[in-house]
C-alpha cells in the first residue's frame, strides 16, 4: 500500500530517518532520499509546496508542511502506518497520513 506523509518540522530528512531508526532499526539507504526498513520503504523529501503562512490554514494546511514522504508498506499495513505516525508524533513531529486505506487507518488509530 502507498501512503503519503506530511511532516511539520524543522528537522532535516536525515534527522527524521534517525527518529524512525530508533523504532524500526537501521535503514538501508537506497537513494538520495530513499530508505528501506524491511516491512516498508520511505522516500522523504523537502515539500516543494511548503509555505509558512498556508500551513496554518484549516483544513488543508498540512499540504504546506516542510517535509513530505512517500511510504510503500509491504506487510501489516495499518499497524505499520500507525506505528510510523506514533513514532513521529512522539518525537514532536506533527504528521498527517494520507493513503488508500485512510478511513481504516483512522478507525484503527482512534480505536473506533
Amino acid at each position: 500500500m502507498y501512503c503519503r506523509l506530511y511532516m511539520h518540522t524543522d528537522m532535516s530528512r536525515e534527522d527524521v530517518v534517525g527518529v524512525l531508526e530508533k523504532r524500526f532499526g537501521r535503514a538501508k539507504k537506497r537513494g538520495i532520499s530513499d530508505y528501506g526498513f524491511g516491512r516498508f520503504d520511505i522516500m522523504i523529501r523537502n515539500n516543494d509546496e511548503f509555505h509558512p503562512d498556508r500551513l496554518r490554514m484549516y483544513p488543508d494546511g498540512f499540504l504546506y508542511y516542510e517535509l513530505t514522504a512517500e511510504a510503500d508498506v509491504y506487510e501489516d499495513i495499518i499497524p505499520t502506518m500507525d506505528a510510523i505516525s506514533k513514532v513521529l508524533w512522539g518525537a514532536g513531529i506533527p504528521t498527517v497520513v494520507s493513503c488508500d486505506e485512510e478511513e481504516e487507518l483512522n478507525r484503527y488509530i482512534m480505536g473506533l
